[in-house]
């Protein structure tokens, strides 16, 4: 008889082929179960079903899941469909500001948790802005323009965080998007508003399969 757990608090399963990956938020880590797809099925929402009471225990005192739900449901995102094309140049007043911005940002980064990057990547005012959006255009080329002169420049995450505070900023929201896969093991994560990708390309990320939507 199956059973039905959740996974637990800042815990995160993707199945990518036979195996399952774990995403830990709280330790900053991730780990890849073997094979685990065999006897464990996973969804977005945070749902974790197994065979029988034993590997549900094995999972409970893992701390990987709980009984019950613990919190509400669990955000998902659309699979990614389009990419952002890019967008004139802008000027140089907006590549300073949007350059401050980004400087403000970097500063917010560091010697953070992944928890904390997560929790403070966008205030609550942000809203779903239109995908056709001209601000969005203007303020993803401004992005890309005043990102080469930004100290500090770093991978995927800090460039996510940074664009998605700068688009909060101005009222967009945007679903952050962390991906894997494995052989070899490999993480990215990027920005999307429904299925359109922003400053990334279609072709990298679908190479991974979601684990997480902050």
């Amino acid at each position: 008889m199956t059973v039905q757990l959740w996974c637990a608090d800042g815990v995160f399963l993707a199945q990518v082929r036979e195996d399952i990956v774990m995403l830990d938020v709280n330790a900053d880590q991730y780990h890849c179960l073997l094979d685990a797809a065999e006897w464990m099925v996973v969804d977005t929402s945070g749902s974790v079903v197994v065979p029988d009471t034993a590997a549900a225990n094995e999972l409970l005192s893992a701390g990987i899941a709980v009984g019950e739900r613990p919190g509400p449901p669990r955000r998902t995102s659309e699979a990614a469909q389009r990419e952002l094309a890019p967008a004139s140049s802008p000027s140089k007043w907006t590549l300073f500001h949007t350059g401050f911005a980004l400087a403000t940002a970097t500063m917010a980064f560091r010697d953070r948790t992944l928890r904390q990057i997560i929790e403070t990547s966008a205030p609550s005012s942000a809203r779903r802005g239109p995908v056709g959006d001209a601000r969005l255009d203007r303020s993803v080329a401004a992005f890309r323009g005043a990102l080469p002169w930004v100290p500090f420049e770093g991978e995927c995450l800090q460039r996510a965080f940074q664009l998605r505070r700068v688009l909060a900023g101005k009222g967009i929201h945007t679903d952050w998007i962390f991906g894997v896969r494995t052989w070899p093991f490999a993480a990215h994560c990027w920005l999307q508003i429904g299925d359109l990708v922003i400053a990334d390309t279609l072709e990298r990320v679908d190479r991974y399969t979601p684990i997480m939507v902050a």
